[in-house]
């Protein structure tokens, strides 16, 4: 059959005014109509026709041809071999020496194009009477190419192949179970060529037939012909003069093809593989390249998985010492410490591990402990639900970031230090090793990394990711849970933060002396990893049942619940080191809160200040405000300090629209405000009752820690409040707390570091003391850093754990919580009064920062205001108190508060303001000059004014309560 130059060329979609030998032009069919209309007619297809056949160029699309077949139409002479027709398309076979051997073409129009177009080419050859045959239930011969199916049909035997012909060695089977569909219910006997290819196609075909098919065997010619040449099939052995008497004999003959037999039928001078383990050695010996072109097909052999081959092959190569696989970096080793050859005292060891990192690195005393606890964790963390991050963090850099990841790589398990990472490698590396993680320069690469953040996030046993592995695309789970430390510049994210206990570290002084960290004179921290790992693998059933005692909750409890667990076993000191650690961590923190928060305490103050009253009273009051949307945004962005005046990467202020979506999540949106004829887009404070009451601590303190009651959640006595049963913390606050609200609570002054507290009676007003003075000044300070006495207790004498330094009227005495009472109640335990110790200090002058203090010594700003708390207690009494009728309304205020000032208690006499309580030795503080008007003082006139009406209306319901 020959193809000419003029049906190959029309074929193609180019047809020209003669076809004769030589160099003609043409437009490109492809291009030339799309082109604009003054290049419509350009002649850019160049054709040249010549004895092998024609060929063609367009310059300007570049299109060529033929596609195939090396610039040459259809080989010498552009003949084709044979063409066998498919449903929807032909395939052409060319004479040997061809390349390609094989083509599909497709009709279109009056000629033919290149390729199978819509057509399905998983059709079978001859499939119209292959049906017939398998109905007529005659055996089908499944063979390799259209020659042998046709040579079958030319004998009377019912024959069918596919249209892609033979799977070659280490490539993807051509034969796929689509084939094998056709064949349902059929008898067929696979009859493969004399080769490699025609081996590994029998074999695929007999697979996937095998549950499909009626009954599957396999007759390999070769074993009954010795003279078969390579590649001999079925069309050469009838050419050598076999009959079909014969072939109906070995067809019924043939075995039934069983899975696990793959070549056993194979010739012996055929090289194969006679076991898996040979075939895997095999695999191992060859090149990469050689490898990678057998290696699917390896697999499909083997029947497993390609990933599971390639762990095969590499131990394989290991083990014949041909392991090069020419792979950038270096393979990753964890050798774990040997175990300590005795018992090893666990408050001891963490006593020495505290110490040596110190030695290395500068940081606080609760730093130093934190870093030992969580050390030691990293040999437990499967003991543990939660596995703490540990948060290195410092304001800049040469902090000693670095080194303390050095510090603790020799005392970890498994340590994998690195400086950067990425997500996939974190997943495969803690599912392959578990590796206590390292990561140090975190500032550089995590804050936009989502997904890496998202990796590390998963600090609870049992997180994984998933992923898709293999040709497969299986889905496979990944493990993410291990002990992590990060080091960075700054703070870590929210959500990492939130799963981290973190320490801060500062740039050393030039005064502060450390040893240096040498990696070759670090012997010593090997010597603490051992006694560590014995310690660990002692003690982890013990520990693994605690459940320690704590005033934390939520996920600072998570967080810690492990951590404490270990220093509750190692006993000692350390029970009550940790529990400080963890005060002392929270406290670190400071009012840092994300971002929400910060936005929703800013919003509470614009409300505060719109309504000219705490929050909480217009609450109570029933009082709405409403701030319009615009005048919020504004008021917020003018803050100082605050990140809304530069949002995002681009630094621009904070929008409206941007206001609305960061409160969407809270179910707050703006509404129509203000005058019917003037509405404007708002917001009212009602909205906000709840998100404050829920995210925000109460106004005038710091930290949400009176919202859970100590006692109810199982604290220890090392971490218990002073104050038994009053469920408040003790708390750095940025003014001191003068509403009255958390009176019973121990607060701190901003910035002085001095700390007040008030105790109150069994009905919730404030004592007094013996001398008819309100009861104040109590503060559990930090423990004894050690010395060379140790302190005793100033009511009982002893010097038991926990002591703590307390600072009472200007004198620092030590006490044990439970003596604290009783030493304001100036009895000790043999009802003698206990003589102060120690030489007075300065006394406490508890101002304002004005140099002004109450009748009482209360840090206010006002007499007035101290009123406001009196009022928002009597609100939370459950019912009135009795008072006789006999009583005046001042005399039942001045029994319902015994510490209001004279300024507002009219039952008593008019008198001037008395000094402080202090000492007789000393000076009674002069008073402040005066100054001139400033600004606010008008402000606080009103808000006197104001005061003084809301006493009024207060002696009036006192007078209707009395009657």
């Amino acid at each position: 059959m020959t193809l000419t130059a003029q049906e190959l060329l029309e074929g193609a979609g180019i047809t020209l005014s003669d076809y004769r030998p030589g160099q003609h032009h043409r437009t490109c069919p492809r291009c030339s109509a799309k082109r604009s209309k003054a290049h419509h007619s350009l002649k850019v297809l160049g054709v040249k026709i010549d004895a092998d056949g024609a060929t063609w160029h367009c310059n300007h699309c570049g299109w060529a041809g033929p596609e195939k077949g090396k610039g040459k139409s259809n080989g010498a002479g552009g003949e084709f071999a044979a063409t066998y027709d498919y449903p929807g398309f032909q395939k052409v076979r060319y004479p040997k020496g061809h390349e390609p051997r094989f083509r599909i073409r497709h009709r279109e129009g009056n000629g033919w194009k290149w390729g199978a177009g819509d057509a399905d080419t998983s059709v079978l050859y001859r499939k119209e009477e292959v049906d017939k045959a398998i109905a007529l239930g005659r055996t089908i011969l499944v063979v390799e190419g259209e020659k042998d199916v046709d040579r079958c049909w030319s004998i009377g035997i019912p024959a069918t192949c596919n249209a892609h012909g033979a799977t070659e060695p280490g490539k993807k089977p051509k034969w796929r179970a689509e084939h094998s569909a056709q064949l349902r219910e059929a008898d067929i006997v696979v009859i493969p060529d004399h080769d490699d290819a025609g081996y590994a196609h029998c074999d695929a075909t007999c697979r996937a037939s095998l549950g499909v098919a009626k009954r599957v065997r396999r007759l390999v010619l070769a074993g009954h012909w010795s003279e078969c040449p390579t590649g001999g099939d079925i069309s050469d052995w009838l050419d050598a003069g076999h009959s079909r008497e014969e072939l109906d004999t070995l067809i019924n003959e043939a075995p039934d093809y069983v899975k696990a037999e793959s070549e056993k039928n194979k010739v012996e001078s055929e090289p194969h593989a006679d076991d898996a383990d040979a075939e895997i050695e095999r695999l191992a010996k060859l090149t990469p390249l050689e490898y990678e072109q057998q290696r699917k097909g390896a697999a499909e052999k083997l029947d497993i998985r390609a990933g599971i081959l390639d762990r095969l092959v590499r131990d394989e190569r290991v083990r014949l010492g041909l392991d090069d696989d020419s792979k950038q970096g270096h393979a990753i080793a964890f050798p774990e410490p040997e175990s300590w050859p005795e018992e090893v005292d666990g408050a001891e060891l963490l006593d020495e591990i505290a110490t040596t990192v110190r030695s290395h690195v500068v940081m606080p005393d609760h730093c130093r402990d934190i870093c030992a606890l969580w050390a030691m964790h990293a040999y437990l963390v499967d003991r543990f639900i939660v596995s703490p991050r540990l948060g290195i963090q410092s304001p800049t850099k040469q902090c000693g970031k670095s080194t303390l990841i050095d510090v603790l790589s020799r005392l970890v398990p498994r340590p994998l230090p690195s400086q950067n990472v990425t997500p996939a490698a974190i997943f495969r590396v803690v599912e392959a090793h578990q590796p206590t993680l390292l990561i140090d320069e975190a500032d550089t690469f995590l804050y936009d990394n989502d997904d890496l953040r998202g990796i590390l996030n998963g600090n609870r046993k049992g997180s994984t990711v998933l992923r898709t592995v293999g040709d497969d695309h299986e889905p496979r789970a990944f493990s993410v849970y291990t002990a992590v430390a990060i080091a960075l510049i700054g703070q870590l994210p929210d959500t990492l933060h939130d799963r981290a206990v973190t320490i801060d570290l500062q740039r050393r002084r030039a005064s502060e002396t450390i040893t240096s960290f040498r990696p070759d004179r670090a012997d010593h921290l090997d010597v603490l990893a051992r006694k560590m790992a014995r310690w660990a693998k002692d003690h982890a059933d013990r520990i693994a049942e605690r459940d320690p005692e704590m005033r934390l909750i939520n996920r600072r409890a998570d967080n810690w619940r492990g951590l404490l667990a270990i220093a509750d076993e190692a006993g000692g000191e350390w029970p009550g080191r940790a529990r400080k650690a963890a005060e002392a961590s929270h406290n670190a923190e400071g009012d840092d809160a994300s971002r929400l928060e910060l936005l929703l305490g800013d919003i509470r103050d614009a409300f505060a200040k719109e309504g000219e009253a705490p929050v909480a009273n217009m609450f109570a009051e029933k009082v709405d405000v409403e701030i319009a949307s615009a005048d919020l945004v504004k008021a917020l962005v003018a803050i100082e300090g605050r990140p809304w005046a530069e949002m995002g990467k681009s630094g621009k202020p904070l929008t409206q629209a941007k206001f609305a979506r960061m409160l969407k999540p809270l179910g707050i949106s703006p509404g129509n405000i203000g005058e019917e004829k003037a509405r404007v887009r708002g917001y009212k404070l009602t909205q906000f009752e709840e998100a404050f009451s829920r995210y925000l601590p109460p106004e005038g303190d710091s930290k949400c820690t009176g919202a859970q009651n100590a006692a109810n959640t199982g604290t220890s006595d090392i971490s218990k409040p002073h104050s038994p049963g009053n469920g408040c913390a003790d708390v750095k606050c940025e003014k001191p707390n003068n509403d009255g609200l958390l009176c019973t609570c121990a607060v701190s002054r901003g910035g002085s570091g001095q700390k007040t507290a008030s105790t109150n009676g069994a009905d919730g007003v404030p004592a007094m003391a013996s001398d008819g003075s309100a009861e104040g000044g109590i503060d559990r300070l930090s423990e004894a850093k050690g010395g060379a006495s140790s302190p005793t207790c100033a009511v009982c004498g002893k010097s038991d754990p926990p002591l703590n330094r307390v600072a009472i009227d200007g004198l620092d005495v030590w006490l044990h919580p439970g003596c604290e009472t009783a030493y304001l109640a100036g009895a000790t335990d043999d009802g003698s009064r206990t003589p102060l110790q120690g030489a007075p200090a300065e006394p406490p002058a508890a101002t304002n920062g004005k140099g002004k203090p109450d009748a009482q010594g209360n840090p206010t700003d006002d007499p007035e205001q101290r009123y406001d708390g009196h009022l928002a207690r009597e609100r939370q009494l459950d019912r009135p108190k009795e008072v006789p009728a006999t009583q005046t309304a001042q005399t039942a205020a001045h029994d319902l508060w015994p510490d209001l000032p004279p300024s507002l208690d009219r039952s008593r006499p008019a008198q001037a303001p008395q000094a402080p309580l202090v000492p007789e030795t000393l000076p009674v503080p002069s008073a402040t000059p005066p100054r001139p008007m400033l600004p606010g003082d008008r402000r606080r006139e009103e808000q006197r004014a104001r005061n003084a009406e809301a006493l009024r209306r207060f002696e009036d319901a006192l007078k209707g309560r009395v009657h």
